[in-house]
């Protein structure tokens, strides 16, 4: 739902790692865009184009998170504040 992320894919990057994530940037079509160029369209075609259009838009959002794992880690072994700190 729109309250909810539910990443299919994750990486964990730790000191100075670094990585490229290559971005499709393909522009969507609006609805009224989308609506229009279905229009003249068999049924059987427009199911298909926007079955397609859903799959799009549900995988059209990136998003990243940042957790600071050392924090967690003493939380959750019961160190104290920095006990992970070089």
């Amino acid at each position: 739902g729109p309250s909810q992320f539910d990443p299919k894919e994750a990486i964990i990057l730790q000191n100075k790692d670094e990585v490229l994530i290559p971005l499709l940037t393909t522009v969507l079509p609006t609805a009224k865009e989308f609506k229009d160029a279905i229009s003249s369209l068999s049924p059987e075609q427009k199911a298909f184009a926007q079955a397609y259009r859903s799959m799009q838009l549900e995988s059209s959002v990136f998003g990243v998170c940042v957790i600071q794992l050392k924090a967690q880690l003493e939380k959750l072994l019961g160190l104290w504040d920095g006990a992970l700190t070089k």
